[in-house]
């Protein structure tokens, strides 16, 4: 008789355990089913798998961004399309009328070639609607149900043409490896020298992007705190945060040259568990037309 309390005190105590065990891994199964990217949706079978645009009739070169030779570039020099209908036009490798189905916020998707081994970014990216707040895709996913991974998106306050001094293109550096936290691989200066272009389509459009700058940045709000209408305002920003950074984390393209006639593209994504921002910075340097 004197072995019953002990027995009895085993079986409270597995039960507990078991009862913890249980609650850990429905912890687990929420956390795994609320950050995974686009929850569950494979956003892979929309596109198929881009390469380097190749020079075609129908792209336009913007020569002032880029001292060398770009893989999109045509062999124009004056840097304005061609003035006939191209005899060819470039295949688009997404399919934004499916995606678009899903939801009308996608309108454009990046691709940034990184390598087997660090894994390439390649995802749609929305704008909220206009009933929408700004950041409503910091946490909803592409059929606009709450998700902490969130998408990458843009803000209302840039054209979806890519038509901006500068758009802003906002992703989550997520734990797991997705969305934009493989950014960081820039901050290693051969990776970056390696690693020079991005893609962005949009329907109708394939641009190229150079990266000039990845820098660290603070958390303020760059299209609220930099005015870039403004020349003076933009000359600055060229001069200060992407040929000559400030920033002790940076790595700068040599030899690029950059007027306020180009475009920028500015990826951004948290540094130090959102105590700074990390930018990559990229410089349209082509405009080729698709299908």
């Amino acid at each position: 008789m004197s072995d019953s309390p002990k027995r009895n005190n085993r079986l409270v105590w597995f039960i507990l355990l078991g009862l913890s065990l249980a609650l850990l891994i429905g912890l687990a199964g929420y956390w795994l089913v609320s950050h995974r990217p686009w929850a569950g949706i494979d956003v892979s079978q929309y596109h198929t798998s881009p390469t380097a645009p190749s020079a075609a009739e129908g792209s336009q070169t913007l020569p002032s961004a880029e001292t060398g030779s770009a893989p999109a570039a045509s062999d124009s020099e004056s840097g304005s399309a061609s003035e006939s209908a191209p005899s060819s036009l470039a295949d688009n490798p997404v399919d934004f009328a499916s995606l678009q189905a899903i939801n009308s916020d996608v309108y454009s998707w990046i691709y940034i070639p990184m390598g087997p081994e660090t894994g390439n970014i390649e995802c749609p990216i929305l704008q909220p609607r206009y009933e929408d707040d700004d950041n409503f895709y910091l946490h909803h996913d592409l059929n606009r149900d709450y998700l902490y991974a969130g998408c990458v998106y843009t803000q209302k306050a840039n054209a979806k043409d890519y038509s901006d001094r500068v758009t802003v293109v906002y992703g989550h550096n997520m734990l797991d490896g997705t969305m934009f936290s493989n950014l960081v691989c820039f901050q290693n200066q051969q990776f970056f020298d390696t690693h020079e272009y991005f893609y962005i389509y949009t329907p109708g459009h394939i641009l190229t992007y150079r990266i000039a700058a990845a820098i660290q940045f603070d958390t303020r709000h760059i299209l609220n705190c930099f005015n870039f209408s403004d020349d003076r305002v933009f000359e600055n920003w060229i001069d200060s945060y992407v040929l000559h950074p400030k920033s002790m984390i940076r790595c700068v393209r040599e030899g690029m040259e950059l007027s306020t006639d180009d475009k920028l593209v500015i990826l951004s994504t948290c540094l130090e568990h959102g105590a700074s921002r990390y930018l990559i910075q990229g410089v349209l340097i082509s405009d080729e037309t698709t299908k």
